[in-house]
C-alpha cells in the first residue's frame, strides 16, 4: 500500500489570455493612395445588435458585418479605426502525473518514472483572429463573403502521452 500511495507529483499549466487585436478593412484603393499597402477603413454602425461588432465562439462568421457599412462618399476613409477589433481569446490547460518508483535494490539513485501528460486537458477550441479575413468589402463596395471567417485554431485538439523514464 505504501508503495502505490508514494511518489506521485501532479503539475499544471494553465494560460488564459485575452484576443488579439485587429483591424477590418476594405479590400483594394478605394481612395486612390497608391500606397505600398492599399486598404482603407469601413464604417462602423453602432444600431441594434452592434454593441459588439463580433460573435465570440462563432468561426464561421466571426465579425459581425452587418455592423459595417461601405463609406459614402467612397473617397472617404471610414471611421472604423486601426485594432478597433479584438480576436478570440485563449485557454488552454496542460497538465501531468508522475508516479516515482525509487529501487533502492538496483542502486540508491535508481528510478523508473511512469508519466501521463495531457495537452489541451479541456479540449477547448482556441481560434486564431481572423486576420487573413478581415477585409469586408472590396474596393468597389461589394460585400466580401468569406469575410469573417476564422479557418485554424490557435492550438491543436487534446492530446495524451504516456512515457516510461529511467534514471540512475
Amino acid at each position: 500500500m505504501h508503495w502505490f500511495a508514494s511518489g506521485w507529483q501532479v503539475g499544471g499549466i494553465y494560460q488564459l489570455s485575452a484576443g488579439l487585436p485587429f483591424t477590418p478593412a476594405i479590400g483594394g484603393d478605394p481612395l486612390g493612395l497608391k500606397t505600398s499597402y492599399p486598404y482603407d477603413f469601413p464604417d462602423r454602425s453602432f444600431g441594434a445588435g452592434c454593441d459588439s461588432a463580433v460573435h465570440p465562439g462563432d468561426p464561421v462568421h466571426y465579425i459581425k458585418t452587418e455592423c459595417f457599412t461601405f463609406p459614402t462618399p467612397t473617397t472617404r476613409l471610414g471611421n472604423a479605426g486601426r485594432n478597433s477589433l479584438i480576436g478570440p481569446g485563449l485557454s488552454n490547460l496542460d497538465l501531468s502525473l508522475f508516479k516515482n518508483n525509487r529501487i533502492s535494490r538496483i542502486s540508491e539513485n535508481f528510478n523508473i518514472q511512469f508519466r501521463v501528460e495531457v495537452f489541451n486537458m479541456l479540449n477547448h477550441a482556441n481560434f486564431s483572429p481572423p486576420v487573413n479575413n478581415n477585409t469586408l468589402f472590396s474596393a468597389s463596395g461589394a460585400a466580401v463573403t468569406t469575410a469573417g471567417l476564422i479557418p485554424t485554431t490557435s492550438t491543436s485538439s487534446r492530446q495524451i502521452q504516456f512515457a516510461l523514464k529511467m534514471t540512475w
